[in-house]
């Protein structure tokens, strides 16, 4: 893993920044569950001390409770009370420490004889601080060589006349354990940061999946609104108009007796071929686009709906609007596009763009298709056109 040097340790600082967060956070309840055990049997063996030393065991207790166990007590209210904070390591390192050193106080009460009876004692200190707690391999190495020193300081100075046997002994087994307790934390360590990285990645690469998926999901949804666009006046097309159609006739069918009627205008720009011959196909679609944004005005409600159905041709649809409305309507329409002034010298009505509307108004129902509107509304535009256009007619 290049992300990782020995030790182990991130060479990025901001990334072993986030694994120390991470760590704490993940391994908050071995942190919990052994300093817990640790209150729990640290008394528990004090009833041993009574059996097997009375005579000492006052003072044997002094370092059981009044020097290990408060530190246990101290963090065990750091763990369940206060959120993990980055001095957590440290600290819990410093309990483990000073519980090994009150475990040597201990040893030094007893009879040099007797040492081995609380080496296990020891050793359960230095296996708890590398293994279960699940302190990080700096912090156990460091509290568990705090420990080595007591050791040497308690055998050398304050006991010197302690067996070389029992010297040998008790450093081969204090050794061995704290050895094999660095390579258990270091090796635990080294899995954790594995662990860390590659939910990192996988996070990572989630987060890059989700992205595309978005991307894809607007990109989807874009093209699919530049499906029902009519791509030269930027109003609807004419499938988008015929699904609209479609679903307004059949929510007003499914209103049955409550159901409101549904007009529709049909739009013809006059003699439009002529102006296209005239003026060049550049200036017809700019015609196109300004008749389409006069049209387009007249779609005020969310439910109305302007469309280009193709050529000059135009529709308006307007859902709940009756018949004599929509003819006031339309008229109104067919004055704007005039009023707009497109100049039109070829036409044979005006000096000006006009526009031919047919109107048609029905009320959905059992047997009726929404196809029918449209061929009304067709029916009527072509009236208009025939008497003379620039004009409205309704289907009669």
């Amino acid at each position: 893993m290049s992300e990782i040097l020995v030790g182990p340790r991130f060479r990025d600082k901001e990334l072993e920044r986030i694994f120390l967060s991470y760590y704490d956070k993940t391994f908050l309840l071995h942190f919990r569950l052994g300093i817990g055990l640790g209150i729990l049997l640290f008394p528990l063996f004090g009833l041993l001390d009574d059996v097997l030393f009375p005579e000492v065991a006052p003072r044997i207790w002094w370092w059981r409770f009044g020097v290990c166990l408060p530190p246990l007590v101290a963090a065990a209210a750091l763990l369940f009370l206060v959120p993990p904070r980055p001095w957590l390591q440290p600290v819990l390192g410093l309990v483990a420490a000073v519980v090994g050193l009150g475990t040597l106080g201990m040893i030094y009460e007893i009879p040099t004889a007797s040492y081995n009876i609380y080496y296990a004692g020891l050793m359960l200190v230095i296996f708890y601080a590398h293994a279960f707690v699940r302190l990080r391999f700096l912090w156990a190495s460091l509290a568990t060589l705090a420990i080595l020193g007591g050791y040497e300081a308690l055998v050398f100075l304050l006991r010197p006349e302690t067996p070389v046997k029992e010297i040998v002994s008790g450093h081969f087994l204090l050794i061995a354990t704290i050895l094999a307790g660095m390579a258990a934390s270091y090796s635990l360590e080294l899995d954790a940061r594995k662990q860390f990285l590659l939910q990192r990645h996988l996070d990572e690469e989630r987060l890059r999946l989700e992205s595309a998926n978005r991307k894809l999901v607007e990109l989807n949804r874009q093209l699919e609104v530049l499906a029902r666009v009519d791509d030269l006046t930027g109003i609807a097309n004419r499938r988008a108009f015929m699904e609209q159609l479609e679903r307004e006739w059949r929510a007003q069918f499914r209103e049955g007796g409550r159901a409101a009627p549904i007009s529709l205008l049909m739009i013809d720009i006059d003699h439009f071929k002529r102006y296209n011959d005239r003026y060049g196909h550049p200036s017809g679609d700019r015609c196109l686009r300004r008749v389409a944004g006069i049209i387009a005005r007249f779609a005020r409600r969310p439910r109305d709906l302007a469309a280009r159905l193709g050529g000059e041709e135009f529709v308006l649809l307007l859902p709940g609007v009756s018949g004599d409305d929509a003819v006031g309507l339309a008229e109104r329409l067919r004055a704007a596009v005039m009023e707009r002034g497109i100049a039109h010298d070829a036409s044979q009505v005006a000096d000006v763009v006009t526009a031919s509307v047919g109107v048609a108004t029905e009320m959905p129902g059992r047997g009726r298709e929404p196809t029918a509107l449209l061929k009304k509304a067709d029916d009527a535009l072509y009236r208009a056109k025939r008497e003379g256009r620039n004009r409205v007619a309704a289907y009669r």
